[in-house]
C-alpha cells in the first residue's frame, strides 16, 4: 500500500515525466530533428559541435556552452555514436530542465573568450542534483524513444542498443 505522501524524490521523480510527456519526440527518432524541437521550443538555436579531447579526470567528455544568442553542445570527437547520443541527450535535459549554465569557463573552455560564452555546464560527476537529473531523464528520454521504435527497423540502432542497456540496469 502506498503511501499518501510525497518525498522529494517522488516529487523529482513527477516533473520528470512531465518533462518527459511535454516533449515532442520525434518519430522516427533522430538527434538532429530532437535538437530541431529543443531549439524551436527554447526560442534559440542549438548547435552540435564535436570537440578533440575534452575528456580526463575533472574535464567533462561534453558540454553545454551558452551564449547570448545560441546554445552550443559540445562532445568529445572520440567518442562511440552511442554514447555521442546520450550526452547529447543529458545536455539537452539540462536545457529542458531549465539548468542554468555556470559563468565560469574553467579548464577546458580556457581558451574562448569569457565575453562570448555567458556560461558552461559540464558534468564530471554526479554528485548534484542537477547533474542526477540530467542524466535520469537523458535515460528517460532514449527509452521512450527506443519503445516507440521497438520492432521498427527505422530506429536507429545506437537508440536499439541504449534502451537495451538502460532495460538491463
Amino acid at each position: 500500500m502506498k503511501s499518501g505522501r510525497s518525498g522529494p524524490a517522488q516529487d523529482q521523480g513527477i516533473r520528470l515525466e512531465s518533462v518527459l510527456d511535454d516533449l515532442d519526440l520525434p518519430d522516427p527518432f533522430k538527434i538532429e530533428e530532437l535538437l530541431a524541437r529543443v531549439s524551436k521550443k527554447r526560442g534559440r538555436p542549438i548547435h552540435l559541435h564535436t570537440f578533440p579531447a575534452i575528456t580526463g579526470d575533472e574535464l567533462p567528455c561534453g558540454a553545454w556552452l551558452a551564449t547570448e544568442n545560441a546554445d552550443h553542445i559540445l562532445v568529445e570527437d572520440a567518442t562511440s555514436p552511442l554514447h555521442r547520443d546520450h550526452i547529447v541527450l543529458h545536455e539537452i535535459s539540462h536545457m529542458l530542465l531549465g539548468h542554468t549554465p555556470r559563468q565560469t569557463l574553467g579548464r577546458a573552455f580556457h581558451h574562448l573568450g569569457a565575453d562570448l560564452v555567458t556560461g558552461v555546464l559540464g558534468r564530471t560527476s554526479y554528485e548534484t542534483e542537477e547533474e542526477r537529473s540530467a542524466e535520469t531523464l537523458a535515460g528517460l528520454i532514449a527509452t521512450r524513444a527506443a519503445l516507440r521504435g521497438n520492432g521498427d527497423r527505422t530506429t536507429p540502432s545506437t537508440l536499439r542498443r541504449l534502451n537495451a542497456a538502460l532495460s538491463d540496469s
